[in-house]
């Protein structure tokens, strides 16, 4: 009988040469779903690559632990290593041997605000928490205060390495010749990843698959792929800022995770979140955050 590691190797070398690699097969659109024709993840699905094969794998084992009633919740309240905070209804678990948080969240759409049902600058978050002067805004809502998430940032080691108080905002926004370091919001980069149940299966993708951007060329519109770089800089609860913003774009210094492409509240580009690739609005999703210095 072949060992398991035999079986593995062999069933990677199957998949090399039946599929393309993940930067030019589009997989994680196969996962979400959207409407170019390409293959869909779900009972009729015809099979999936490798990259659609490990991240299914790895959720199968992890699930939804941060969603009180389902088993993999059950399991992480009897780990010795995972702490669980509790909102009103939602959880925050921190895993402290892989030093990541899981927070569970709703999906929120107020299509009257910039970004969420058509292009707009924005520099509000589009993971916030409930209550927050910023509410409106968020695609992905938890009621876990936004303090109980910051601490447990830190409490995992993550560093923040450069705050911005409100009164600089106006000096530092905008790039241009004087433009330094000091204009940008640092900490360590941090991976946004959201994961759901889509029928019978449990995916993930990074929070930057669900939403798209659109910049000006020479004067005209570009759509593109949303490339932030997220760090953890903490200001909004150094400050005490009660915008409830937890994930923003454009380096903003209102919430406590930000992209800072650009320097402070720099908003030259359009977003809009791709309501093709979201799981239902009012459905239940988990964010994680991880730091990349984490194991």
């Amino acid at each position: 009988m072949r060992s398991k590691k035999e079986k593995i190797m062999k069933d990677d070398m199957k998949v090399k040469e039946d599929c393309r690699c993940s930067c030019c097969s589009g997989s994680y659109s196969v996962l979400l779903g959207n409407k170019s024709g390409e293959r869909t993840v779900d009972n009729q699905s015809k099979g999936m690559n490798r990259v659609d094969f490990l991240k299914v794998i790895g959720l199968g084992v992890l699930g939804l632990s941060s969603l009180s009633g389902t088993e993999a919740f059950a399991a992480a309240e009897k780990s010795k290593n995972v702490k669980i905070i509790k909102g009103k209804e939602d959880r925050l678990l921190v895993d402290k041997d892989s030093k990541e948080l899981r927070i569970s969240a709703t999906v929120t759409k107020d299509s009257s605000k910039p970004a969420v049902a058509d292009w707009g600058r924005r520099f509000q978050a589009f993971f916030g928490s409930k209550g927050g002067k910023m509410e409106p805004f968020f695609v992905f809502t938890t009621d876990v205060p936004r303090s109980e998430i910051n601490k447990a940032l830190l409490e995992i080691g993550t560093k923040s390495r450069r705050q911005i108080p409100m009164e600089e905002v106006q000096a530092r926004t905008g790039l241009k010749p004087t433009t330094t370091s000091d204009d940008y919001l640092q900490g360590d980069p941090v991976i946004v990843t959201v994961r759901f149940k889509k029928g019978s299966l449990m995916v993930e993708a990074a929070l930057e698959d669900f939403i798209d951007e659109k910049i000006i060329v020479e004067g005209k519109e570009v759509i593109k792929p949303y490339t932030p770089h997220f760090v953890y800089h903490g200001t909004a609860e150094a400050i005490d800022f009660p915008s409830g913003c937890i994930v923003c774009p454009s380096d903003c210094n209102g919430g406590i995770i930000t992209d800072n492409v650009l320097p402070l509240k720099t908003t030259v580009n359009y977003y809009k979140v791709n309501w093709d690739r979201m799981p239902a609005v009012g459905s239940k999703v988990e964010v994680a955050l991880k730091s990349i210095y984490g194991p």
